[in-house]
């Protein structure tokens, strides 16, 4: 695990690729180190049909290349995992549904391209839920365990019994247990910020449109987009600049960043140990000399309630065939859907297809009034109260047992633990905004708790600058224990 002084598996991306190109570790000395990570964390299952002997030659023609001089690319020899919606050309993209699990894309996603191009090696896929439909995998009905996707669950490492978040699950575990320094995930309605948040990592929704979204497998063109996720701000603003082709983000002065909260939208009823943590972020904060502006943004939690997830459900029957034509897949809508492994979603995604189908009126009306509704309240709060940010807990609860998903009060009213995990990360999903999550602490029971930043739409760069400010105050997030090798968890 280490070369001279250097705990290999620790290094965040900018510290790997910066230690690559100086000569201090090889590529292949860090794909090995990573290598027997994964196998001291076999128990997460997070990866999905892994090759060590590819990621390991990956790795050596990478050392080759960097022998034989010439300027390095800024990713040079960096591993990374790629959640398994994401076609990556040489992998199977199976977005963990049994149909796809022939599925060879003969071509890289635009954003996998841009990152192999400056640089960076795909070690492996990444588990995930299946089709990235977190909503529709339900307990089956009269008991029994629940199936998450083909690949089973991926777990979360700070307790092997917790979820780990959905969708972008393999993702945030991998990253999270070091068994990869960073990667990709996709997020429709929180999919990498709450992985992030409940594995202790840093995740990034960009603004819809700031990454192509070709190569993935969909749910929804309105509300999808490719996210990064790793263990620093800096890891997401490096991966960000290359899939942009932007410079640098501006540095944020935290005693000149004005940031808003919203206690009553996403604050109430958030668990104990959640709101303990933030609270002390929040002093934190303002003794840094950042100001902290109470807001209220009117009629939020009820525009979120019509847009519910109707968009999403109206869009996924209509993407997904387009996709699979499109990649080549040989596969069709109904073999998908008539083999669908994960609990409930079988049937859900049936009912999209008849009795449950959205209209197009009811769709017309999310997208012509409720979405841009939305979008005018978020937008106005921000610029009425001169805010840089919104701040915010990132999840309202702690992660719950994968076996065991319950409900939680909310308001009074009785919610599913699903639902609550999510609530605070619709505005910036159904709005299509940039929202950032980043570990805040450690809860007494050992489990991750984190802040959420939501920017105005289009001030991405800004919004991470904020995040990478804020990291530097904000005391180092403790790895979790690693388990027994070859553990086995109920």
């Amino acid at each position: 695990m280490q070369e001279g002084t250097i705990e290999l598996t620790a290094l965040t991306a900018v510290e790997a690729v910066t230690a690559i190109a100086a000569g201090d570790i090889t590529a292949a000395a860090l794909a090995e180190a990573l290598i027997e990570q994964a196998q001291r964390w076999q128990a997460v299952n997070a990866l999905v049909n892994f090759n060590g002997d590819d990621f390991l030659a990956a790795a050596q023609a990478a050392d080759e290349k960097r022998a034989a001089g010439g300027p390095l690319a800024p990713l040079h020899g960096l591993p990374m995992v790629v959640k398994d919606n994401i076609d990556v050309a040489g992998f199977a993209t199976t977005a963990a549904t049994p149909a796809l699990a022939g599925h060879f894309p003969g071509h890289d996603a635009p954003v996998v391209r841009a990152l192999r191009d400056a640089g960076a090696i795909v070690m492996a896929k990444a588990n995930m839920h299946e089709l990235a439909f977190s909503p529709g995998i339900t307990p089956p009905e009269g008991g029994g365990k629940i199936i998450y996707g083909a690949h089973g669950a991926a777990r979360n490492p700070y307790d092997l019994k917790r979820s780990p978040a959905g969708s972008s699950t393999g993702t945030a575990a991998a990253i999270a247990a070091q068994v990869a320094p960073a990667g990709l995930g996709s997020d429709t309605g929180g999919s990498v910020r709450n992985p992030a948040a409940w594995c202790g990592l840093a995740g990034f929704r960009p603004s819809i449109g700031r990454y192509e979204q070709t190569g993935v497998v969909p749910i929804s063109w309105t509300r999808d987009t490719i996210g990064p996720m790793a263990r620093s701000i800096g890891d997401l603003v490096l991966l960000d600049g290359i899939i942009t082709g932007e410079s640098q983000p501006p540095v944020a002065e935290l005693d000149k960043v004005r940031l808003g909260l919203d206690r009553d939208f996403f604050c109430t009823d958030a668990d104990a140990d959640i709101l303990d943590i933030f609270e002390g972020e929040i002093d934190r904060l303002t003794a840094a000399g950042a100001e902290i502006v109470d807001v209220k943004i009117p009629g939020l939690e009820e525009l979120i309630g019509a847009a519910g997830q109707g968009i999403a459900m109206y869009e996924i029957i209509r993407a997904l065939p387009r996709y699979l034509v499109e990649s080549g897949s040989g596969v069709t809508l109904d073999a998908v859907f008539s083999n669908i492994a994960a609990s409930g979603l079988s049937a859900r995604l049936d009912g999209l297809c008849g009795t449950e189908a959205i209209s197009e009126a009811d769709y017309r009306t999310s997208m012509d009034e409720v979405r841009p509704a939305l979008q005018s309240v978020y937008a106005d709060c921000f610029q009425a109260n001169r805010l840089d940010a919104l701040i915010f807990p990132a999840t309202l609860i702690l992660p719950y047992m994968l076996q065991e998903p319950g409900t939680h009060m909310h308001k009074g009213e009785e919610i599913s633990d699903f639902a609550a995990s999510g609530h605070n990360v619709q505005p910036a999903s159904i709005g299509g905004s940039p929202g950032l999550t980043i570990t805040a602490g450690i809860t007494p029971a050992g489990l991750p708790a984190a802040i959420g930043f939501d920017g105005p739409f289009g001030h991405d760069a800004k919004l991470l600058a904020i995040g990478k400010a804020y990291e530097a105050i904000r005391p180092p997030i403790p790895a979790p224990p690693v388990p027994i090798l070859h553990q086995t968890v109920s």
